[in-house]
């Protein structure tokens, strides 16, 4: 893979004790099946073992054979993504052929069989280079920084990234060039009940700094998932990349020294030491073994997962070349429900040309589905190695002398740096912004979509060229901006509208990627098409003094770039204007004017100008804080009033007989419940019986005596 610089790679110590014990990914393809090849309504794959007869006949006829189904060992409890992603984890499978050459033939016959909704090749990525240095060296006392957490590299003045103390400092940067971890953490340290998830090569559970209990006697790390074929089921890390960039991102802070008096590490969202252990961990193993390689069918495992699990967010410190469907729906699928996908931009800043060659899956922030992560370094300046994609969207420090925890044992190539090593790259950039998604989550739970791409990039600190440039985009990380850009003095606003002007525009060849439309699957190729402007007008709430910025969100929002270009679909919409107390909106549809194809000429895509909706966050200073977060009162809140945020159980109480609706941030019923006098308990789950997923809620009351609604938020479960 090309995202590999050599000049990384000769400075990484680790490397795989031998090959990995994953199936040749040129010989696999992975294939979403048809409602049609279900046995059942509902059928869910759950081993390839359960594979209906047909299905099996149709790949021996090709020389394929099932291996694995996506959904092994996986509860997919999450809410599923709307019909028009074509996306169905329950019925996706890895197929192997005997050779490359068969399995190329088999997946062009796949595309036209009534079994199959699509398929694709299975795809690698690599673990991006990081550990390039030793143990740490011990530190030395700076004057004036024993008031810090009493993390030893931290005080020292070790740790540049979350505290750069510049010339004083062991690495000579500029004071001032960190993240801001010391002033954000008066605001917020994270939280016992949320979970930040990491797939990479595993995690060490015995290091001290990310295992062991919470303050309630529960474990730190929960619900791992080992996502490849290796018959080592465990998580532990055998190469050395995963037990890293989780340090960076969770090490508990202000718990002292660890291996050695002098030892000992803070995390960005860690905790404070004391009631607050941080962030739970989500360890998810997509490396087999001792590799560096995982497959874009284990990475959407691992992503699937972490949604499944309620994580907040997840970590992805790996790469490579090329798009892949599966691992797109699966981030699709993870943002929907409240995880944030992070991504390491790449390693390939050393070549002006390769550093701007997008690289998966952080390119797909572009779209508004993860966050693209380059590296700055302790000078505050783009790190040389730090790839500059068009899908960037801020750096963070990753150049190669980040602090951090390594495993208590060797790694599989014999590599020993007990308890800590020096890490870099944009691997060790990823998980500063992972971790700051867990601070904003602890301090705003309300927030949802793609709002933590938008606040953690708005609020960075311009490093570069004056404004968005291409190499560092918004700037550097900045969590204490971060967190004062959402105060709680600032409202924040999720709405959704229909729109309300349409403007015919200009005529031109339409290229779809992925077959897409209104109520009808149009085939992938070039169309004549005719382009239409729709639009919308929003009117502020006058409880807003001003607006501190606004975006569309991806879930919610039904419409398309106007580049005459839909590699497949993904909702797009942009703010044309925020003044005079209203927002207005604009997004494109097409109208496909082909006569060559007879079923699709006058169709929408994705859907007719009627059918455009919206939906957007607003921020700003508003008349009145919202309420603090705290404990739901146990004699439940009135409808008429904004309760609390809740973890499991809300018990409202309504204005008399009727209904309760609950309906989620895109507008969907999840739940309807009849007022039991006066009073209606709603526990968190959807009308299947599955856990809805944190987020912010709308509660309608419908009865005798009228209607009411309010909003809710549901934190992590």
């Amino acid at each position: 893979m090309r995202a590999l610089h050599p000049i990384l790679v000769a400075l990484a110590l680790l490397a795989p004790a031998g090959p990995a014990s994953a199936g040749d990914p040129s010989r696999e393809l992975i294939v979403q099946l048809s409602a049609d090849a279900a046995a059942s309504p509902g059928f869910a794959v759950r081993s390839v073992g359960a594979l209906p007869a047909a299905v099996r006949g149709r790949f021996a006829s090709l020389g394929l054979h099932a291996t694995r189904a996506l959904g092994e060992q996986m509860s997919l409890s999450a809410r599923p993504l709307p019909a028009a992603y074509h996306f169905h984890p329950e019925r996706i499978v890895l197929v192997e052929a005997p050779e490359a050459a068969l399995a190329a033939s088999a997946l062009a016959a796949l595309a036209a069989d009534p079994l199959v909704d699509w398929a694709e090749p299975n795809v690698s990525r690599t673990m991006l280079p990081g550990l390039v240095g030793g143990a740490p060296a011990p530190p030395r006392a700076i004057a004036g920084l024993d008031t810090l957490a009493n993390d030893p590299y931290l005080r020292s003045g070790a740790q540049w990234a979350l505290m750069n103390v510049g010339a004083a400092g062991p690495f000579h940067g500029v004071a001032g060039a960190d993240v801001h971890a010391v002033t954000a953490w008066q605001t917020s340290v994270g939280a016992n009940d949320l979970k930040l998830a990491v797939a990479d090569t595993g995690i060490d559970p015995a290091q001290p700094e990310l295992g062991g209990l919470m303050p309630d006697g529960t474990p730190r790390i929960v619900d791992e998932l080992n996502a490849t074929d290796s018959p080592n089921r465990t998580v532990l890390d055998y190469w050395g990349h995963g037990t890293p960039v989780t340090g960076i991102m969770v090490a508990r802070t202000n718990d002292g020294p660890h291996f050695a008096p002098n030892t000992g590490i803070a995390g960005v969202c860690g905790g404070d030491g004391v009631a607050n252990a941080g962030c739970r961990v989500v360890p998810i193993k997509i490396a087999p073994d001792t590799s560096g390689e995982a497959t874009t069918f284990d990475i959407a495992r691992g992503i699937v997962h972490a949604a499944d699990v309620g994580a907040r967010a997840v970590n992805m410190s790996f790469a490579g070349e090329g798009p892949s469907r599966t691992e797109r729906l699966a981030l699709t699928y993870a943002l929907f429900n409240g995880c944030v996908p992070v991504g390491a931009a790449g390693n390939s800043g050393f070549d002006p040309v390769e550093a701007v060659i997008p690289l998966y899956p952080a390119q797909y922030a572009l779209d508004g589905l993860a966050i693209s992560v380059g590296a700055s370094d302790e000078r505050d300046q783009r790190a040389l190695f730090s790839s500059y994609p068009s899908g960037l969207d801020l750096v963070a420090p990753g150049s190669p002398n980040i602090y951090t925890t390594f495993m208590t044992y060797p790694s599989g190539a014999g590599q020993s740096y007990p308890g800590y090593a020096i890490f870099g790259g944009t691997s060790a950039a990823a998980p500063h912004v992972t971790g700051a998604v867990g601070l904003l989550a602890a301090a705003r739970p309300e927030l949802i979509d793609d709002d933590a791409q938008h606040v953690i990039r708005e609020s960075a600190d311009d490093i570069g060229a004056p404004g968005v440039d291409p190499q560092t985009a918004h700037g550097r990380l900045n969590l204490a901006a971060m967190l004062a850009r959402v105060a709680p003095s600032v409202g924040v606003w999720h709405g959704a509208v229909a729109a309300d002007s349409v403007v015919q525009e200009l005529q031109g060849t339409l290229h779809m990627g992925e077959g897409f439309g209104d109520t009808l699957v149009v085939p992938p190729r070039d169309y004549l098409a005719t382009r239409f402007a729709v639009y919308a007008t929003v009117a502020i709430p006058d409880s807003f003094l001003s607006v501190t910025s606004a975006w569309p969100r991806v879930g919610g929002t039904f419409a398309a770039r106007g580049t005459f270009t839909l590699p497949y679909y993904v909702p797009w919409a942009e703010v044309v204007s925020v003044a005079g107390g209203a927002m207005t909106l604009r997004g494109f549809v097409y109208r496909i004017d082909d006569n060559s194809c007879p079923v699709c000429a006058g169709r929408y895509v994705p859907v007719a100008p009627a059918d455009v909706r919206f939906a957007f966050t607003v921020i700003g200073p508003v008349l009145r804080p919202p309420a603090q977060v705290g404990s739901l009162p146990s004699s439940g809140a009135s409808l008429r009033e904004a309760p609390t945020p809740f973890a499991q159980v809300l018990t409202l109480h309504a204005p008399g007989e009727g209904t309760l609706s609950v309906i989620d941030a895109s507008g969907r019923e999840v739940r309807r419940l009849a007022t039991a006098g006066g009073s209606a308990t709603w526990d968190g789950r959807d009308a299947r019986g599955m856990a809805s997923p944190a987020g912010i809620y709308w509660v309608r009351f419908n009865g005798l005596t009228g209607s009411v609604t309010t909003r809710v938020v549901k934190l992590g479960r």
